[in-house]
């Protein structure tokens, strides 16, 4: 398999020479960067992007906690989501969890375990005391008002005219 170490062997040049050129985070010499483009061609390199992130230590993944997607709020608010993470050049993997508590632990887990760069709860069964727990393994967001808790919160502010019309 192709990576930097073999790609600097076969160049002559260094491997971080060769970081610095795939990365371009610093300065690399136009004959430099010549020879080290023709034997990236030559051998179809391209860089692994787990190992990548690895290095960053970030997975650019958001994971979405929803309940089924067979409700139209949950379709329009995970396409709002798609569209903000897209832009952010973040990936979203979807996580259905039926309310099902276990299920929504185990990826509460997975965060900490880095699996995801943050988790969004958009419906939930699990306490909001124990979705708060995980703050300290990345973001943890819920789509409610959280009252007095101390976690992130998007939602949509509903406020009752005199009338007892509720509106928004």
């Amino acid at each position: 398999m192709t990576n930097i170490r073999t790609i600097a062997k076969k160049s002559g040049y260094s491997a971080s020479t060769v970081s610095r050129f795939i990365n371009q985070s610093g300065y690399v010499s136009d004959k430099a960067s010549k020879e080290i483009k023709r034997i990236i061609d030559e051998m179809d390199y391209v860089p692994n992007a787990i190992a990548r992130d690895l290095s960053k230590g970030q997975t650019f993944t958001i994971g979405v906690v929803v309940p089924h997607m067979r409700h139209p709020f949950f379709s329009e608010l995970t396409h709002g989501i798609m569209d903000l993470a897209f832009a952010a050049e973040y990936n979203v993997l979807f996580l259905e969890s039926q309310y099902d508590e276990k299920l929504e632990q185990k990826y509460l887990e997975k965060l900490h375990r880095k699996a995801f760069d943050a988790l969004i709860f958009i419906s939930r069964k699990l306490p909001l005391t124990e979705l708060i727990k995980y703050q300290k393994y990345g973001p943890v967001v819920c789509c409610e008002n959280p009252q007095d808790n101390p976690i992130a919160a998007a939602y949509t502010l509903r406020k009752y005219l005199s009338t007892g019309v509720r509106m928004g």
